[in-house]
């Protein structure tokens, strides 16, 4: 299972991505390792205001591609904001 996601940076721009651990890959945005996404080392991530999860890799990379480059598409998938440390906690309770 593979999962997209949009991430409000603290400077209020977004950055997307993709994983199959959301835990994990947002712990590494939040604690600004090596691992994290070199937008995110610049633009602290605050809020998720997007998370779907795919049934396949392959589905989540075209998602994701079109969440990059259509930004009304992006714009109407934005929801409320749910701060990454909470999104994380709630992640981890699931393992």
């Amino acid at each position: 299972m593979h999962f997209v996601y949009i991430v409000e940076t603290v400077d209020g721009t977004y950055y997307t991505g993709m994983t199959n651990d959301l835990a994990r890959r947002f712990s590494e945005h939040v604690s600004d390792s090596s691992r994290s996404a070199a937008y995110l080392r610049m633009h602290k991530p605050a809020y998720v205001v997007y998370i779907t999860e795919c049934k396949n890799r392959s589905d989540a990379m075209r998602l994701e591609q079109r969440l990059k480059n259509d930004h009304a598409f992006k714009m109407e998938c934005i929801g409320p904001r749910r701060s990454i440390l909470e999104v994380i906690e709630t992640e981890l309770s699931y393992k």
